[in-house]
């Protein structure tokens, strides 16, 4: 094994890098959340086609209930078939006409309920940008620091800084300088080997973006209960 002293340095190395990793993977994880709340933002036209497609159940349920009322009307009226089919008619004007005009207030809703939605994806998205170049700036910096902190690993070398450990540790190097020279030489074969080892792991599950990253309508939600709270302690 090699020095102590040299092994030291090569874990403080590892901690330097380790941080940076979880700033850039930091980066990686917003870009990821933007583009999940991107999924709950809709136009009227995907809105319209949506209330169609729950509007199906619901029609057949009334024109259930209207069939319904006209039997129970002709078996009231049946002697008079006259009196029994104006009812009859004017029961089914009635009712599409109340159908339709409900469908028009449940449809307009949804399609404010929607652009309320939009509009509060895209205030947590333009959070979300402005945390992006505010994590992008505090990895470049810790970046550029590095180089002045670590003198014993190349920069480019910082994902490979365990098996660089590792030559140490095998005896194959005395110094961070010569283990990455050791590396340098066995990096082609090296790589083959990693992928060899990538193919035989096994892919462990990942977590729903849901799970990730919560419900973006539930804070639209509370954010407008909020807001409600707001005003009416100004009155």
């Amino acid at each position: 094994m090699a020095d102590p002293k040299e092994m030291e340095k090569i874990d403080q190395a590892a901690e330097y890098f380790r941080r940076y990793f979880e700033m850039e993977n930091a980066v990686v994880i917003n870009d990821e959340n933007k583009e999940y709340l991107k999924t709950y933002i809709h136009d009227e036209q995907y809105v319209v086609k949506n209330f169609r497609k729950k509007d199906q159940t619901q029609r057949g349920a009334i024109l259930t209930a209207v069939i319904a009322v006209i039997m129970l009307l002709l078996m009231g009226v049946a002697t008079n078939w006259l009196i029994g089919g104006a009812l009859a008619i004017g029961t089914i004007v009635v009712g599409v006409i109340v159908v339709l005009r409900l469908n028009k207030y449940r449809l307009d809703l949804a399609k404010k309920e929607q652009l309320e939605v939009n509009e509060g994806i895209k205030e947590q998205i333009e959070l979300l940008e402005d945390r992006k170049k505010q994590l992008e700036r505090q990895r470049d910096d810790y970046y550029n620091a590095l180089g002045k902190r670590v003198d014993c690993v190349p920069l480019d070398y910082m994902k490979n800084v365990g098996q660089i450990r590792k030559i140490m540790e095998d005896g194959e190097a005395d110094t961070c300088e010569e283990a990455v020279a050791v590396f340098e030489q066995s990096m082609l074969m090296q790589q083959m080997t990693d992928i060899m080892k990538a193919s035989e792991k096994k892919e462990e599950p990942q977590q729903s973006d849901l799970e990730r990253f919560g419900d973006p309508l539930k804070l639209i939600k509370e954010n407008k209960r909020r807001k409600r709270k707001e005003k009416k302690l100004k009155k």
